[in-house]
């Protein structure tokens, strides 16, 4: 058993090891780039700075990452600062007024607020149309660091299948979308407060769910329908309302989407 666990922590390093953005080139990381920017707003620039009705907060750039307004709290988990302080980090002088908001929250308090607010929304859609593949970088880096993470989340029987179907996952363009786009989507399930009724639906448990002795040929199948399986469980626990039913085709069009070999020919790359 001893040298069954060394095995395993062995392949775990390995695989947190090999996945780096440089195994990536540009165009690689422009068509997932794109491939996630079409699932959240059709490639429709003005949506790059985004509120939905249906929300207490904006969602900004090609993955819709959110940003709380000051004194608004939620179960979700943040991701615009983190995105912010990524592109100063990488040499893109922010508006000056965003530089301060990024520590402190979002300036509207309201949907109302912010579509009133038409200086901002264009300087926030030029920002974010212009740097569509640092944001893609950062959301591969997110995935690099949750990595270690994720399998921790992982029971001890089922470590080593996960770690080989990340493995299989990752060797295809394809496969690497599908990890990205998921966890960008609907995050990595490790939120406790991100539950319903003790389930969860992140890219942790939809890893654990995957079957074993798969290969290159079925893998991403099998990662699509693990995601879609967990995401109908979610609409069903949300009983008496459903109210998530309204998001059904959509979801399902997205995981589809990490399964098929056309995903990238949709839309022209600029």
């Amino acid at each position: 058993m001893k040298g069954a666990s060394v095995k395993i922590k062995y392949g775990i390093a390995l695989l947190c090891m090999s996945f780096n953005i440089c195994c990536l080139n540009s165009r690689d990381i422009k068509k997932i780039g794109y491939a996630i920017w079409y699932n959240e707003t059709s490639l429709r620039k003005e949506q790059l700075a985004f509120w939905s009705e249906h929300e207490s907060f904006p969602s900004f750039g090609i993955g819709h990452a959110i940003w709380f307004p000051e004194g608004v709290t939620s179960p979700f988990t943040e991701q615009f600062p983190l995105l912010c302080s990524y592109l100063e980090k990488n040499n893109v002088k922010l508006p000056l007024w965003l530089k301060k908001a990024k520590t402190t929250g979002a300036p509207w308090q309201s949907r109302i607020e912010f579509m009133q607010d038409t200086q901002k929304r264009a300087e926030l859609i030029g920002l974010l149309s212009s740097t569509i593949d640092l944001q893609t970088r950062f959301m591969i880096e997110r995935f690099e660091k949750r990595v270690p993470l994720l399998l921790k989340a992982v029971p001890p029987k089922k470590k080593k299948q996960v770690v080989e179907n990340i493995r299989l996952l990752k060797s295809s363009l394809l496969g690497m979308y599908g990890l990205i786009d998921y966890l960008n989507f609907k995050g990595d399930g490790l939120n406790p407060q991100e539950e319903v009724h003790g389930y969860r639906w992140g890219l942790a448990q939809v890893l654990i769910d995957m079957p074993a002795g798969l290969t290159c040929d079925n893998v991403a199948r099998a990662f699509s329908v693990s995601a879609a399986k967990r995401l109908l469980k979610l609409i069903e626990n949300s009983y008496p309302s459903y109210a998530r039913v309204k998001y059904l085709s959509g979801w399902m069009k997205r995981v589809n989407s990490y399964s098929d070999p056309e995903v990238f020919n949709q839309f022209s790359l600029k």
